[in-house]
């Protein structure tokens, strides 16, 4: 009986091949991702192939213990990627981290862990050694019993005890524990892999200088980590420069790799790509995007800046859902910057937007978006430093809930849009064009009433003795005492609330009978524009005209809290909405 031979596959087809297959099981939970993996005909190979970033994610969603198997199936490269993530905190070396990740990768494969430490990681495990053991090596005169307690050798010559700190809980003590097991397997392993060099490892771990190897191992991790978009921390956070339209032009354009079939074709992060989804404009421009080629090196931009991102963050991302805010703000910024440099009349906008993506770097297109964001800060900072309400004794609770909530996100170091809907927080990033521009209407209201109250010549006391403030409750009750003829301010007691009686006849009047229904009539809504226009030395047109939806959403709000409310059943307690004496 003939065999029937497979067609053998190029090179370029296998490469292809194994991307499809890893873009496909990045799609799945990561429990059936592990799975298909180990069911393939050739897992190492499959493993190998992950760009380090989506394998250590990876990893991170499994959970470590779950993950040991594709732990040692890893290449050394990705190891050494996962230690380079891991084991630091800022510039120095996080001993614990470091030991989790020693067990792990003990437990992993021991026997090639003894070997790349050797190979390619040596001065990493003498530092390591250098913090957590102690080494006496017994004299030819000198009885083992004439050492301190707790040392141990494998050749009755060199003698090592771990190095002992003050536990304060269970599990600092549990860590202490683990530690311990760990190197003594670590160094068990080392001893039968090649004692001479396990001795000398042990001479050079206690006298080397730790400083300047610390600051060594720092700037090379720096170095790796800083070609996949991982900067250091003063260097990323010029993510976040501000760009303007016309600076863009003078940057000049993005140079893309034209197709090869020489060429290696380093496999790209996919895992930010996955999580890209939503209908805005980067996203769409993307998609109308055909060049595989050109698609391919976009994704390992997009991951190099969502690293650039998470560095200028110094955020910590290790499962999807953490990754995959970090791409929504990423993708949202995008958007955002490409909305500015594309009109929104025009009929083929994403196609321009997707010229842009191929021309441009992304990095620049995201700080245009954020640059909008960030003009919106400026404003409000600027704002807030001259403002009436900074010469007051008020804070920002005076704005109610809504504009709080907006100039708390503007007054951040990021901004962030105000989005009470948001679950967890009320602050997210901004992702459309139409909430950057939302939050400068509120803002642009929010500036535009201060300067009404500064031009009104309003002064709260204070000792005024007021339960809540809002600039609400402060302009209706101005407005009430003007129409019962009395001055802004009590000159007896210098508050602004009025006495109940007082405002009952108020009250009685500002109501108008619709079908059946209260309602704040015309006639009323006009004379609160005059009388505002009055104390503040404007037209009523010109006020209208920057304030009418507001004083109109103020109407609203009366009608919607008070008008089931008869004068006879008014509780000072109960009315927010004007200042009423108890």
């Amino acid at each position: 009986m003939t065999q029937t031979k497979m067609p053998t596959l190029s090179h370029s087809d296998r490469i292809r091949q194994l991307a499809e297959t890893r873009q496909h099981m990045l799609s799945m939970p990561a429990e059936q991702a592990m799975a298909a993996i180990l069911d393939h005909p050739q897992p190492a190979a499959l493993v190998h192939s992950f760009p380090e970033e989506d394998l250590h994610f990876l990893i991170h969603d499994l959970g470590l213990d779950n993950a040991l198997p594709l732990v040692g199936l890893a290449s050394n490269r990705q190891w050494e990627f996962m230690l380079d993530m891991e084991v630091w905190k800022k510039d120095q070396l996080n001993y614990p981290l470091a030991t989790t990740w020693l067990q792990l990768l003990l437990r992993a494969d021991p026997d090639r862990l003894v070997k790349w430490c050797f190979d390619e990681r040596l001065e990493f495990l003498e530092l390591y050694l250098f913090r957590n053991i102690e080494l006496r090596v017994r004299e030819s005169d000198q009885f083992s019993s004439d050492l301190e307690d707790g040392f141990f050798s494998d050749d009755d010559t060199f003698y090592v005890r771990f190095v002992d700190y003050p536990t304060a809980t269970p599990e600092s003590s549990a860590a202490k524990t683990r530690r311990d097991e760990m190197l003594r397997l670590l160094l068990r392993r080392i001893s039968a892999f090649d004692h001479p060099r396990y001795q000398g490892l042990l001479l050079e771990s206690v006298s080397l200088i730790p400083v300047e190897i610390e600051e060594e191992l720092f700037r090379l991790r720096n170095v790796r980590l800083a070609e996949k978009g991982f900067l250091p921390f003063h260097e990323a956070v010029g993510v976040y420069q501000p760009l303007r339209p016309g600076d863009l032009s003078a940057r000049g354009k993005k140079a893309l790799r034209p197709p090869s079939p020489d060429d290696p074709r380093f496999p790209v992060p996919q895992f930010a790509a996955t999580f890209l989804d939503g209908d805005n404009l980067f996203v769409r421009a993307l998609k109308g995007i055909r060049d595989v080629h050109v698609i391919q090196q976009l994704q390992g931009e997009l991951a190099s800046l969502c690293n650039q991102v998470i560095s200028a963050d110094q955020a910590v991302i290790r499962n999807r859902d953490q990754l995959k805010s970090v791409v929504s703000k990423v993708s949202g910024y995008l958007s955002i910057g490409l909305e500015r440099m594309t009109p929104s009349t025009a009929s083929k906008q994403e196609s321009m937007a997707s010229a842009f993506l191929q021309r441009h770097l992304l990095a620049d297109i995201f700080r245009e978006g954020f640059g909008s964001a960030l003009q919106l800060k400026w404003q409000a900072t600027r704002w807030r430093s001259d403002s009436w309400c900074q010469s007051q004794p008020v804070d920002l609770t005076f704005w109610d809930e809504w504009w709080l909530g907006l100039l708390g996100g503007l007054l951040i170091d990021r901004p962030q849009f105000y989005d009470p809907s948001t679950a967890g927080s009320m602050y997210r990033d901004f992702l459309t064009r139409e909430e950057i521009e939302g939050t400068a209407r509120g803002l642009d209201q929010v500036i535009a009433l201060d300067q009404l109250l500064e031009q009104m010549a309003v002064t709260i006391a204070a000792d005024a003795g007021i339960r809540r403030l809002t600039f609400k409750n402060l302009l209706l009750t101005l407005w009430v005492r003007a129409s019962i003829k009395a001055p802004p301010v009590d000159p007896v007691t210098s508050t602004i609330a009025v006495s109940l009686s007082s405002f009952k006849a108020f009250y009685t009047g500002l109501w108008t009978d619709q079908a059946g229904q209260r309602i704040i009539g015309n006639e009323n809504k006009a004379a609160f524009l005059h009388w505002a226009a009055m104390a503040s030395g404007q037209s009523p047109e010109a006020l209208s005209d920057r304030l009418g939806n507001v004083f109109e959403a103020l109407f609203d709000e009366i009608e919607r809290e008070l008008a089931p409310v008869e004068a006879g059943n008014l509780d000072p307690r109960h009315v927010d909405l004007f200042l009423l004496k108890h």
